[in-house]
Parts: C-alpha cells; structure tokens; sequence
C-alpha cells in the first residue's frame, strides 16, 4: 500500500510540474472591451402614438388587488407607410404586489425585427 501511495504521490507531482510547464508556454492576451451597439434614437419632430397595455385587475399569483407600480417598459417601434412615418410607443407598466411581492408585466407584444 505505500508504495502505491509513493506512486501516486510521485505521479501527481510530476502532473503538477508538466502542468506548470505548460502555463509558461502559454501567452497571454490582452483583454479588451466591446462596443455596445446602441441604436440611435428616433428624431423628435417625427410623429409618436403612445399605446399603454391595461395593467391586470389582480395579482395573477395571489388574486388579491394590492398592486404597486415598480415602473414601464417603453420600446418604440418605427411604422413606415408611404409618405408618412409614426413612431409607435408600447407602454408595458411592471406591477408588484404587496402580498405575495411578486412582479407582473404583460407580455411584450410581437415584433417583426427583435
């Protein structure tokens, strides 16, 4: 038994040196950071139509009406019709409820592009 254990010490050891050696060889890289791509917003002299989704009468969880707004979610979508253009704002309000302190929002509605 201890010259197994003799063995498995010794192998372990020259696992650990190989390994060392190979740590040297490597390089290392510099890191760097990426660029968010950020849309730009869309012009302010453009026509808007706000849409807010109902907020739920009650708690889906719980069914108690104890909601607290927690704030909105407000994507704008760019519609294109011939010779006219409207942005469109989807306003989805988040609700937290003060019994079971879980957080709703409706679903977001479907976009062609994401």
């Amino acid at each position: 038994m201890e010259l197994q254990l003799e063995e498995l010490e010794a192998s372990a050891s020259e696992d650990a040196l190989a390994a060392e050696g190979l740590c040297v060889k490597t390089a290392s890289v510099c890191g760097f950071e990426r660029k968010v791509p950020a849309r730009r917003p869309f012009h302010e002299q453009s026509p808007r139509e706000r849409v807010v989704v109902p907020m739920p009468c009650s708690c889906p969880a719980c069914d108690r009406g104890r909601l607290a707004k927690l704030g909105a979610d407000v994507p704008e979508t760019l519609e294109v019709m011939p010779r006219n253009r409207r942005v469109v704002q989807t306003v989805r309000e988040k609700f937290s409820c003060r019994e079971c302190e879980t957080i709703t929002q409706p679903p977001a509605s479907f976009h062609v592009v994401p």
